[in-house]
């Protein structure tokens, strides 16, 4: 499999109310898995998250204690909207824990990862 990098950025924050804003999954996009999803199947995604409620608290980088922050905001982008790209699903993440939100303010955390289960689907040539 082909070396895959992305650079994954917060596009926005509030620092009095300490959320970030970024983008969880970006259509036909390669992922650092060299995975994708359509914009359709990311809608999915996005609304088995909130329907599930796993929105309860976010963890850092995959440990698992998740006392890091709540998710305060899901959205999947429309046409011409000016921060994010289309048909991605963003999430607003409020950051309680002080440690976190002050590696957010220098960029040591940049950005969400996902974590979850799906099904793979083999792309076939045309």
């Amino acid at each position: 499999m082909e070396n895959i990098t992305r650079e994954v950025v917060f596009k926005k924050s509030d620092a009095t109310k300490q959320i970030v804003y970024g983008e969880v999954y970006v259509p036909d996009e390669k992922d650092t898995d060299g995975n994708w999803m359509t914009s359709e199947t990311i809608e999915k995604m996005a609304h088995g998250f909130m329907q599930d409620l796993r929105l309860t608290q976010i963890d850092k980088n995959h440990d698992g204690n998740t006392d890091k922050g709540v998710v305060v905001e899901s959205f999947i982008v429309r046409k011409d909207d000016p921060d994010f790209t289309e048909g991605a699903w963003v999430v607003g993440v409020k950051v309680s824990d002080k440690d976190t939100w002050d590696a957010v303010q220098k960029g040591e955390i940049t950005g969400f990862s996902i974590e979850g289960r799906g099904e793979l689907i083999e792309e076939k040539e045309d």
